[in-house]
């Protein structure tokens, strides 16, 4: 998969691996959580940050680091 907009995130991050560990946990997370609405169950997943059409969680995840509303601090730390 080519990343389009990697250039963007060379100050915040230095390794593409890294990028996409980033959003491959976020993708998971709003998978469980379109799973868990589409099903009407409730789970403590934080729901899309950001308001799209898209129900596709790679594309979801890409556009909220992109927009900033998740860091990738956070993923540096959970591999800890």
């Amino acid at each position: 998969m080519k990343i389009q907009f990697f250039d963007e995130f060379e100050e915040d991050i230095k390794s593409k691996y890294k990028l996409c560990r980033a959003v491959s946990v976020r993708a998971r997370e709003l998978g469980e959580y379109f799973t868990a609405a589409r099903n009407v169950e409730r789970v403590n997943i934080v729901k899309p940050l950001l308001d799209t059409d898209s129900e596709d969680p790679l594309e979801i995840a890409f556009n909220e680091l992109k927009e900033k509303k998740i860091e990738f601090g956070n993923i540096e730390e959970e591999e800890k």
